[in-house]
């Protein structure tokens, strides 16, 4: 994995790994998930990171799975998301939960594959954690300034 034997998997390295597993990322969804895994800013990942991301990644597949996608199409309707979602403690209103699915569904089929699925459970998993920055006390509630809203929009992508 790590082609240049330098110690740490870029954002190409990291794209090639993940599709001989079957998720087929574009460049720019690799190097938002390296931006999640990497506090140092270097646009790469040590293998211990890269163990622990494979650990995620398999337990969203494994998610994706039980939702028992349709056998024709592999995808799952966004009621089953929904509930799924429900399930993992993402209470989300309506208006949010339809946003997200617009976004995450290109094909606008009102429903989700797989790469859509984990592209979607990464920006919760961003947002979330980037929302606990700003509450530390876990209050569920953030007071932002312009600056300080850019910041978490940069870095929920």
């Amino acid at each position: 994995m790590d082609k240049d034997s330098n110690g740490h998997i870029s954002v190409v390295e990291l794209q090639a790994a993940l599709a001989e597993g079957g998720l087929n990322f574009s460049l720019g969804t690799t190097a938002s998930i390296i931006r999640q895994c990497n506090n140092t800013r270097t646009g790469t990942i040590t293998f211990d990171v890269f163990e622990r991301l494979h650990a995620f990644l398999a337990t969203v597949q494994d998610t994706f799975e039980r939702m028992r996608p349709d056998s024709r199409t592999g995808r799952v309707s966004f009621e089953e998301v929904a509930r799924t979602l429900a399930a993992l403690d993402y209470r989300l209103e309506p208006q949010v939960r339809d946003a997200l699915f617009i976004r995450f569904d290109p094909l606008q089929a009102h429903s989700m594959g797989m790469q859509e699925f984990m592209a979607l459970t990464l920006f919760l998993r961003s947002a979330t954690e980037t929302f606990k920055a700003f509450d530390p006390a876990d209050t569920g509630v953030v007071h932002l300034n312009f600056t300080q809203f850019l910041y978490a929009a940069v870095n929920s992508n």
